[in-house]
C-alpha cells in the first residue's frame, strides 16, 4: 500500500487512548482507540465500518480529574489494518469539541 501523505497543519501528538464513538443518532457507542491527534484532526482505530465524509462523535476522558469531552469529527480516509486489535484505521477532521458532565 502506498504511503499516505501527512496533511496535518499542527504537531501530531502520539497517544493510546480508549474511546467510544457513535453516529447520529447517538443511541449506540462503539469501542475504538485514538492513536494520535493534532489541533485539527486525529487518527483512531475501530472495528466499525465508516465511510469518508461520515460525521461521528467521539467520547474521550482526559486528565487526572477525568474530564469527559465530546469530539465531533468527519471521517477523511480509512485503511484496513493488520497486526492490530482493530480492523480499520481512520483519519478524521475535528469539527467541534465540548466538555460534557
Amino acid at each position: 500500500m502506498a504511503s499516505l501523505i501527512d496533511r496535518r497543519e499542527g504537531e501530531r501528538v502520539k497517544c493510546k487512548k480508549d474511546v467510544l464513538h457513535s453516529s447520529e443518532p447517538a443511541d449506540f457507542f462503539y469501542k475504538g482507540q485514538v492513536c494520535n491527534y493534532s489541533k485539527k484532526g486525529l487518527y483512531f482505530e475501530s472495528n466499525t465500518d465508516l465511510l469518508p465524509e461520515d460525521e461521528i462523535s467521539i467520547v474521550v476522558k482526559r486528565g487526572a480529574v477525568a474530564e469527559t469531552h465530546l469530539l465531533d469529527v468527519q471521517i477523511v480516509w480509512c485503511k484496513e489494518l493488520q497486526n492490530s486489535s482493530f480492523d480499520l484505521g481512520y483519519g478524521a477532521m475535528l469539527r467541534g469539541r465540548r466538555k460534557i458532565d
